[in-house]
């Protein structure tokens, strides 16, 4: 099963925005994806609607075809997770770090459509720093009892880290107004 495929899959807990900490060095957002998710995905979840686009704009909004809220607001996360993901490997050619939702808002749009927009940062590391801070972490058998050298550690990979904000766009007719 591929990295997408278990994103897709896997269960999370329902996320709740967290107070956004100002870590690292920020970024330009990476240009979009154009391919086609099934470019990137074997078997797209059947949660994910036909003709859905990749959501950076309410033209090209991922449109969810779930039932429910509670499985919606998974996929939502687990679709915005794995986008970044894709850009952070695929156009930036960097090491994945992290994803963290700043902020959600629902839009009502054109002809009673609603969406979610969820904002987020993506973090991320060069291949340089990445190495780095593996190294200094097995090097010191992953700080397991040296409180003090994890939280060094943890103030390199803040110095190290950079991020971009994006926002994913998702059409949510299918599972508005529904529990």
């Amino acid at each position: 099963m591929g990295i997408l495929a278990k994103l897709f899959s896997r269960k999370t807990n329902k996320q709740q925005p967290k107070e956004v900490v100002q870590v690292g060095t920020e970024i330009d957002r990476p240009t979009q994806l154009t391919r086609p998710l099934s470019d990137y995905v074997k078997d797209v979840p059947a949660w994910i609607g036909e003709h859905s686009g990749w959501g950076y704009k309410k033209e090209d909004a991922l449109i969810m075809a779930c039932e429910n809220s509670m499985e919606g607001i998974h996929n939502e996360y687990a679709f915005a997770e794995a986008r970044s993901k894709i850009e952070v490997d695929e156009v930036l050619n960097m090491y994945y770090g992290g994803f963290e939702r700043c902020g959600q808002r629902l839009v009502a749009g054109d002809m009673n459509h609603h969406y979610d927009v969820i904002t987020f940062k993506v973090y991320l590391f060069t291949e340089e720093d990445w190495n780095f801070l593996k190294d200094d972490f097995e090097s010191h058998n992953e700080y397991k009892d040296d409180k003090e050298g994890r939280q060094r550690h943890g103030e390199l990979r803040k110095q190290r880290v950079k991020y971009y904000t994006s926002e994913c766009w998702i059409d949510i007719d299918a599972f508005y107004g529904k529990k």
